[in-house]
């Protein structure tokens, strides 16, 4: 890549339909489908029973998957010294803080930092609190599940069985808390003299060496308001899971406050131990209410308290986060996202200084939608970074702080250039003033890392092809690099003024398990795009005979699931050892690819993606030895969705459909997400009515199994039970299995292990007999079989 546009853009990005080509120019690894006859085939290959597998239905619930034994939550510390991260000491859930000291060179071994064993009673079940923030961040992992350095010394905070606890420098760790309430979202102060937190509603900061706990902010809280948090939309929709920030110089603070009051209030009723469980949970449902958003500011010496004003230009309702303190100690700045999320401003604020905030960047967008991006800072507070969009593309910009987008001041220039999409901002490496980045621009579904200095100059710093997962100490500028690809599990190195490996674990399920890595692939959609997948063959294929396939499904925006990236699949492992073809493959609207690519379903969720799966359908058929009429198509969340769309808007096509936690009518989801690709019910009345699957309960033909947790608070059970009463309506019989303490993500082992039995043995049950080659007659309603095992995504996809 070379820098594309010369400096002094003005700050306004305006991107036109027409402008945005995205044109695919790197052609990744995938490679075009075998070339197989038509599947002429009159003899039906038998499902082997579930022996033919050495993949038990225990080892897909078990985490992490095979392969997956590495850091996790890598950090660099301050000075770029010390690296530390989160493994297992046993193979499983429990985690360790682990560090390696750079300065014993290529030489350097890691060793254990902390155990949960040393913090209290780590192994105490988190409160409501917690598990709903784990929800939001897919966290999975127990023990030590976080920490945080301090921003300037090597001090380190990490929460534990509900309380704090600080690692000095000299390895003494004190315990901070010891309350009943759980801590959250712990932040040190530069100094790491003090440690502030959300305990409730409300922030507090707590001194380390005394543990004396005060209130930073006086102002008093109206009811249903917190601060310090961010809302339910941020966390799930918007990747912004704090709401809580220090500034430089440890003299400030500055808090969201959210005032849920105004949204609608749903009730979560679940069943645990034996004991109900109700919640009445506040959810932003589209085309409802939003919370209420505040940043407020405090100065901790005199506690004097400000709030933000935003410029005129900004609507009041924005969706505001990503905040980041300058240098000064006293300015900041946040991006804010129109209700709509066509158009973003870069806002930079000083509230209590007398100065007003202005917006420093602006982008827009006349189709589709606008990311929430990254943002990162220089050293010296007079430049920003951020993603946007240019030319159909997600580029990475500079923007000058001095400017004034509204009294046309404004200063922006573009970075990069060429095919691919730039991912995410790694920081900034002051050592060498440029900023790291990660880019599908070598690969549409590999991730390498790139650097571009401030005169434009771009290198690529990966060369391995797959893909890569990077971090960075801003100061020294070293970074840490987990890769892997499709058929190799992941490595970790750390590269600084000398290279480090960074020995994993031996992973006993590598050698155990027969996992193959499945074919890269590409096919044409249904307009002719490209669309890249991954198929994996039965492990024998005998000529002649004709194969059942499973198309796992995901679909939704926002998300690439077919990538050049190490994954053990292990259900797919286990049906294709029995006999099945499994694919998947992302359709139009998913990411990495542009705007051109995601945005063509836009205001009409589900009807682009089904096209898409179709098409790639009729090609696996055409190209490999499938049985037309042994079918079978399962996902999960938006790939519950999916499944539902396919089944009753292109009845008989597929036998069987395996539909998990399934949106059934957008107007049940949340604001963020929803209206991003719907827009508003009052504006798109036509296209959320078409999207109610509700509707189309009649179509249904061949076998259903839905699957829903009822404590799901994310995908409410609502969306079933009004597809349930549709079912009813209709006369349509179909399967139904619900997990009464469970959530979107299945915690529990057990719930995990059971799911994947109780998918593929719905499988083998309706595609394992032979068939005539008819069309696919509606199915009877037969009890839900039993068993044990998985997880609740084949794909693990995030959302919705």
């Amino acid at each position: 890549m070379v820098c594309g546009w010369k400096q002094g853009v003005s700050a306004i990005i305006f991107v036109t339909a027409a402008a945005c080509t995205g044109q695919e120019r790197v052609q990744p690894r995938a490679v075009p489908c075998p070339t197989v006859q038509p599947s002429t085939h009159t003899i039906q290959a038998e499902i082997l029973p579930e022996s033919a597998s050495r993949i038990e239905f225990a080892d897909m619930a078990k985490y992490p998957e095979p392969g997956w034994q590495v850091p996790r939550a890598p950090k660099l510390s301050p000075d770029g010294r010390t690296l530390t991260y989160l493994m297992s000491e046993t193979g499983d859930q429990e985690m360790s803080l682990f560090a390696i000291d750079l300065a014993e060179g290529a030489s350097a071994k890691p060793h254990v930092l902390v155990r949960a064993s040393e913090l209290g009673d780590a192994s105490k079940p988190p409160s409501l609190a917690e598990e709903l923030r784990n929800e939001r961040q897919r966290k999975r992992i127990e023990g030590i599940a976080e920490y945080a350095w301090a921003p300037k010394t090597g001090a380190i905070v990490i929460p534990a069985g509900g309380d704090l606890f600080v690692r000095r420098s000299d390895g003494t760790i004190v315990r901070v808390t010891d309350s009943e309430e759980a801590e959250l979202d712990p932040k040190l102060s530069p100094d790491a003299t003090k440690v502030a937190f959300v305990r409730g509603d409300d922030v507090f900061v707590a001194d380390v060496a005394s543990g004396k706990v005060s209130k930073p902010f006086r102002t008093a809280l109206p009811k249903g308001t917190t601060r310090g948090q961010s809302d339910f939309n941020h966390q799930e929709e918007f990747d912004e899971p704090s709401g809580l920030l220090w500034s430089a110089d440890g003299s400030r603070l500055v808090a969201l406050e959210v005032d849920e009051s105004p949204l609608a209030t749903i009730p979560v009723l679940g069943y645990r131990a034996g004991q109900a469980d109700l919640m009445m949970q506040r959810y932003p449902l589209a085309g409802t209410d939003n919370p209420r958003v505040k940043v407020r500011v405090v100065d901790l010496a005199s506690h004097k308290e400000s709030l933000l004003e935003l410029p005129p230009s900004v609507p009041p309702d924005a969706y505001l986060g990503r905040l980041r303190f300058l240098p000064d100690g006293k300015s900041f700045l946040c991006v804010a996202l129109d209700r709509k999320q066509q158009k973003l401003a870069v806002v930079l604020a000083a509230p209590g200084t007398g100065h007003p905030a202005r917006v420093v960047a602006r982008f827009e967008v006349s189709k589709g939608w606008i990311e929430v991006p990254d943002l990162e800072t220089s050293p010296d507070g007079k430049h920003a970074f951020v993603l946007g969009p240019s030319l159909g593309r997600q580029r990475l910009f500079e923007i000058d702080l001095a400017g004034d987008v509204d009294k046309g001041t404004g200063q922006l220039r573009v970075l990069t250039s060429g095919p691919g999409d730039d991912q995410s901002i790694v920081g900034y490496d002051e050592a060498k003033s440029r900023v790291l980045f990660t880019s599908t621009a070598g690969d549409p579904i590999g991730r390498q890392l790139y650097a571009v200095d401030d005169k434009g100059t771009v290198e690529r710093l990966t060369k391995e092809p797959g893909f890569h997962e990077v971090v960075m100490a801003p100061r020294s500028g070293a970074w840490f690099d987990l890769h892997s690809s499709h058929t190799a599990p992941p490595t970790a190195t750390l590269h600084g003024a000398v290279d480090v490996d960074v020995p994993l674990p031996k992973d006993a399920d590598l050698g155990r398990l027969p996992i193959r890595a499945p074919e890269l692939v590409a096919v044409d959609g249904a307009d002719g795009t490209k669309l890249y997948g991954a198929v994996l063959a039965p492990r024998t294929v005998q000529p002649g005979k004709s194969y059942p396939l499973v198309l796992m499904v995901y679909g939704g925006p926002g998300v690439q699931l077919v990538q050049d990236r190490w994954a053990a699949r292990l259900l797919w492992q286990h049906l294709a050892d029995r006999g099945f073809y499994v694919a998947q493959f992302d359709n139009r609207g998913s990411s990495g690819r542009g705007y051109d690519f995601a945005t063509p379903i836009a205001g009409r969720l589900g009807e682009v993606e089904l096209a898409d799966q179709l098409a790639v359908v009729d090609q696996l058929e055409r190209r490999y030895p499938l049985d037309a009429s042994r079918l079978a198509i399962y996902g999960h969340s938006y790939g519950g969705f999916m499944t539902l769309e396919a089944m009753l808007r292109a009845p008989g096509r597929f036998r069987v459909g395996i539909a998990g936690s399934p949106v059934t009518d957008w107007r049940l989801y949340d604001s963020g997400y929803t209206e991003r690709f719907m827009g508003m019910p009052t504006d798109n009345a036509s296209g959320y009515e078409s999207s109610d699957l509700t509707k189309l309960a009649g179509n249904l033909e061949g076998h259903l199994l839905v699957i829903h947790a009822l404590m799901d608070e994310n995908v409410h059970f609502q969306n079933t039970a009004n597809l349930i009463d549709a079912f009813v309506a209709a006369k349509k019989p179909f399967d139904m299995f619900v997990f009464p303490g469970e959530r979107h993500g299945y915690r529990s082992r057990a719930a995990k292990a059971y799911a994947m039995q109780l998918v593929t043995r719905y499988l083998t049950e309706h595609l394992g007999a032979p068939t005539s080659t008819s069309n696919v007659q509606s199915s009877t309603a037969a009890p839900a079989p039993a068993g044990s095992s998985g997880s609740p995504s084949a794909a693990g996809a995030p959302r919705p």
